[in-house]
């Protein structure tokens, strides 16, 4: 949830040079949502029975729907007031395609109804929607112990995405996350969630090898990560004959979102894992300096995904922020500050009987 602020409230900044070429929120969002999926709705499943859990499922889908329809309605709205700058959310960064732009009050109530207009910073949550939608299948294979054949199917739908680039959704969401491309993330984590005694026990088995693969991957992805801000620290780029020219062409080819290449699939796993191994070991101290930040959001990270929204637009519409802001240190300190505000929403409780968490 913090790279996800971070990125979305796009300025100039010391935390943006970190995390835009390393780290993004959403291969990681999408992945431990699968995890806790599975985590939780194993035990769901077995304690209250399939036709409960597949209800909890619909219901919790069914929020996020209607979260959504609301937010695309008030954004919407916000269009009309003057002095917002609304057009940080309804423009779509680097192609300037307006994402309000339909004709007609039906094609509009249309269009917000299947989530197919909105926020830029918000188009994910239709393949949300339809993932814990779905999930009730998967759950019902992973009982039978097919989990081989999820597995298995995961990728073969991740494969006919990629060549067929077919949408399946008529929301938003289908351009930069299609459905059948990024369920290559959710759904093996629902696998290792169902799964994640027996997971555990094998890691443990052979702990060192798998920290060592993970940061050698994690290592190698971030040395070609580098070149995004033009660094080569070893070298290498005169031996093998590449360019700034080339490594552009390379990363529009490898680490395009839509098409989830397996070079940005592998990269930005391995970093989540390096992460997440990362504040294992730390955990004591991780707790006490990042936990106030950390925990609060993530136990309430559709809360904030919601909110977020809006504290971008607050930024946007400062006039000193507009195009390149108030210098790297002062757009740091704004970044900071938007986190901040997030942290002392949640802690304060602002608007929770109206906003689902």
């Amino acid at each position: 949830m913090v790279i996800l602020v971070v990125n979305h409230v796009h300025l100039d900044s010391a935390l943006e040079y970190v995390t835009a070429p390393f780290l993004s929120a959403a291969e990681a969002l999408v992945l431990l949502s699968g995890v806790v999926c599975g985590i939780v709705f194993r035990e769901r499943w077995e304690k209250h029975g399939p036709r409960t859990a597949t209800a909890l499922l619909l219901r919790r889908s069914c929020k996020l729907y209607v979260a959504s329809v609301v937010v695309v309605v008030v954004v919407g709205a916000l269009r009309y007031v003057p002095g917002l700058a609304t057009d940080a959310l309804t423009v779509a960064p680097g192609s300037g395609i307006n994402l309000y732009e339909v004709d007609g009050v039906a094609g509009t109530a249309l269009a917000v109804a299947t989530l197919a207009v909105g926020p830029w910073q918000f188009d994910v949550l239709g393949f949300f929607v339809a993932a814990l939608a779905l999930a009730p299948v998967v759950l019902w294979a992973l009982d039978r112990g097919a989990w081989l054949a999820v597995l298995v199917s995961s990728v073969g739908l991740y494969l006919v995405g990629r060549f067929t680039m077919l949408e399946v959704l008529p929301s938003m969401s289908e351009r930069p996350f299609p459905l059948l491309i990024w369920q290559v993330l959710f759904v093996p984590g629902m696998v290792l969630g169902w799964h994640r005694p027996r997971v555990e026990r094998a890691v443990h088995a052979a702990l060192s090898i798998v920290v060592t693969s993970v940061i050698s991957v994690a290592l190698v992805a971030a040395y070609l990560r580098l070149h995004e801000i033009g660094l080569d620290p070893l070298g290498l780029d005169a031996l093998i004959g590449f360019g700034p020219g080339d490594w552009t062409a390379w990363d529009r080819a490898h680490f395009n979102k839509s098409t989830l290449d397996p070079a940005r699939l592998l990269s930005m796993v391995s970093f989540t894992a390096a992460a997440y191994l990362l504040l294992r070991r730390f955990e004591a101290s991780a707790t006490r300096t990042l936990g106030p930040v950390l925990i609060p959001l993530g136990r309430n990270s559709f809360y904030v995904f919601i909110m977020q929204v809006f504290v971008c637009l607050a930024v946007a519409s400062i006039p000193a922020l507009a195009e390149d802001g108030i210098g790297v240190v002062g757009n740091t300190a704004v970044q900071v500050a938007c986190l901040a505000l997030l942290c002392l929403m949640v802690r304060r409780r602002f608007l929770f009987r109206y906003v689902p968490r």
